[in-house]
């Protein structure tokens, strides 16, 4: 295949055009019924096509748009990543309100794959069963991810891709502050532009890849008094912290707080220095650090009581009245692990948590806390004090709010046939 560059697409109608850039503003997938088809517009640069070259050499547009259409909506791409790049095969390129747009209609002939703005080789989705990918093709990604990165830490690009025109709608960059559920089919979603605290009701099952506290850039929304509302082509699309867009919205942010009323809302989601202290943990420098995946997919019965080192945030514990993490020892117990007489309770619960270190894995993982063997003996207060279940309420709220983030040190156990992975000598600190 031979590609061009976005520059070469400018000038002429073409047929059965290659080409790779960088996706600078997408929308969601949606339906139009004129045309019976889904699609997808996105606003595209490189090198030679951009806002930058626009402002130095005036006949260069910002960007040139791409248009995917399918009749099978899987096969439209879903942009969830600000500089995700994009490589198109025999698309075609139209004269649209006196400016060149490039085409891709997945249906006629056209296709297409979506890689990670800065991660491996292999596409995040793709149409077709197959595709190839040569030399050449990672020669060209190297290429267009060294320029993206460079591009977005100079420049703020969420003021490139605003949708403009329509004044009805409107763009924004938020920090997500929470996801709850609200109705069957539904999650409200609280974000802080650095202004106001905005809420959108969402579809469950749209936007799965957005969690509290990512930075985003969100595209096309409408306000209808003080209500916020999503269309079909609404798109949620995370930003790197390193963006010059996300850096800016830091500085609003740390603006924001210094005014009392914003402060104090605030301060539920985002942590402060003074009010955040992870766990201290005191095995030492032997455990290895590791992200949950990578620890998930080891074999716990091969790795002869290995120690982990891991940072989560933890979304729920089990169970969810801290009363209830608290068990009485029987003779059976005591007398096994041979505890005194004057002990006469133990905590046996489940943390349920995402891993911190790997914003793009969204899954939760089950970690246990049993200290009847001696393992986390130092997690909790005395299970016998008095005082201990107010504690533990205490502790419940503060563990869970989607800012806390906890460093743990993990031990795998085979129990009962059955591999888990248990939380060792660890100290809580709050």
């Amino acid at each position: 295949y031979v590609y061009s560059k976005l520059k070469d697409l400018l000038g002429k109608e073409q047929d059965r055009v290659n080409a790779y850039a960088v996706v600078l503003d997408a929308s969601a997938p949606y339906y139009v019924k004129e045309i019976e088809k889904y699609l997808c517009v996105m606003k595209l640069i490189d090198d030679t096509v951009n806002p930058k070259e626009a402002k130095a050499k005036g006949k260069v547009p910002p960007f040139i748009s791409l248009t995917c259409f399918s009749r099978n909506k899987a096969e439209i791409p879903r942009v969830v990543k600000m500089g995700s790049i994009m490589r198109v095969h025999r698309g075609d390129t139209k004269k649209f309100n006196k400016s060149y747009q490039l085409n891709c209609d997945v249906g006629i002939k056209a296709a297409w794959l979506l890689f990670d703005p800065s991660d491996s080789v292999r596409p995040m989705s793709h149409t077709g069963r197959t595709y190839t990918f040569v030399e050449e093709d990672k020669k060209k990604l190297r290429e267009l991810r060294k320029f993206s990165e460079k591009f977005f830490k100079d420049n703020d690009a969420t003021e490139f891709a605003s949708i403009g025109s329509n004044v009805d709608e409107i763009d924004l960059v938020a920090t997500v502050l929470s996801r709850k559920s609200c109705k069957k089919n539904y999650d409200r979603l609280l974000v802080f532009d650095g202004e106001e605290f905005i809420k959108l009701a969402i579809d469950k099952d749209r936007y799965t890849h957005i969690s509290p506290l990512d930075i985003v850039r969100i595209r096309g929304i409408m306000q209808k008094k003080n209500e916020f509302l999503v269309n079909d082509y609404t798109n949620i699309m995370k930003i790197d912290k390193d963006q010059a867009a996300a850096k800016e919205l830091k500085r609003k942010v740390e603006k924001a707080k210094k005014d009392k009323k914003l402060s104090e809302q605030l301060d539920l989601y985002i942590p402060t220095v003074d009010k955040v202290k992870t766990v201290s943990v005191t095995i030492g420098s032997k455990a290895k650090a590791i992200t949950l995946k990578e620890l998930f997919e080891l074999d716990p019965s091969k790795l002869k009581s290995q120690k982990f080192k891991v940072t989560v945030n933890v979304v729920e514990v089990g169970p969810r009245n801290p009363s209830d993490w608290i068990v009485t020892l029987d003779s059976k117990a005591r007398k096994q692990y041979s505890i005194s007489d004057s002990v006469k309770h133990y905590y046996r619960l489940q943390l349920f948590a995402k891993d911190f270190a790997n914003s793009d894995d969204h899954s939760v993982y089950p970690l246990y806390l049993c200290n009847i063997d001696g393992r986390g003996k130092e997690f909790l207060p005395d299970a016998d004090d008095e005082g201990t279940p107010k504690e533990l309420k205490r502790i419940y709220k503060t563990i869970t709010k989607p800012w806390f983030v906890l460093d743990l040190v993990l031990e795998p156990v085979v129990s009962e046939g059955k591999s888990v992975f248990f939380i060792v000598d660890t100290r809580l600190t709050l």
